[in-house]
């Protein structure tokens, strides 16, 4: 059903309103009046704009970004940067990706906080990793430093905790040979695995020192 007012009707209801307003004395003056009656049907009258070729285009592209980025979000939580980084691969018109961008912001869908909160809830968990590592996979998201220090900070886990855990789960499987050891050999070779294992985790090379040192001293007496 067409509900589009008519011109004619516009103005009659502009003009029966004056009328009605006159009769109470708060009526505007009939200049005032006959040139919104004017204006109105003028409004009611003009032909409604045709999206141009371009602006079509343009909607069609920032549609189909905004698909892609959900997609990507549908999976996991992942940081603005990341998101604009997707959009360079695609080799995303600027104006398209950030129109994309904005829209996905807008429905509430980018936290970069909550993002790096996951991240380093769930590889400390998974890999522990030392904070300093974390920091560096957080930048590769592009993260803001101050959200960074701010998902590091959070929760109760504590960075040498975490070099324990690692050692320990690894000297299970060479305990009896260590303990069988009598010339170092095998305390040294333990060691220095140990030692690349906590730098590849991104642990400063002074606290791995102490963790692997107390560790083997633990387990062997000596």
């Amino acid at each position: 059903m067409d509900h589009t007012p008519h011109s004619g009707a516009g103005a009659h209801e502009v003009r029966e309103r004056s009328r009605t307003e006159q009769a109470d004395g708060s009526a505007p003056t009939s200049q005032v009046v006959d040139g919104l009656a004017r204006r109105t049907e003028a409004i009611l009258a003009a032909t409604p704009r045709t999206p141009d070729a371009a602006d079509v285009a343009f909607e069609k592209d920032v549609v189909r970004e905004c698909r892609y980025l959900l997609r990507l979000l549908s999976t996991r939580r992942r940081s603005a940067g990341e998101l604009h980084a997707k959009l360079r691969i695609r080799e995303v018109a600027p104006a398209v990706a950030h129109e994309a961008m904005a829209r996905t912001d807008r429905a509430g869908l980018l936290d970069d906080l909550a993002f790096a909160r996951d991240w380093v809830q769930q590889r400390r968990a998974l890999r522990r990793l030392s904070d300093e590592a974390l920091r560096r996979e957080l930048r590769h998201k592009e993260v803001d430093e101050d959200v960074i220090a701010t998902a590091l900070a959070l929760g109760d886990d504590d960075e040498e905790d975490r070099a324990r855990e690692l050692v320990r789960a690894r000297l299970v499987r060479d305990e009896n040979a260590l303990c069988a050891d009598r010339d170092g050999a095998v305390r040294g070779r333990v060691a220095r695995r140990l030692d690349a294992l906590l730098r590849r985790k991104g642990y400063d090379g002074a606290l791995a020192l102490r963790v692997i040192s107390t560790e083997l001293r633990a387990l062997t007496g000596r």
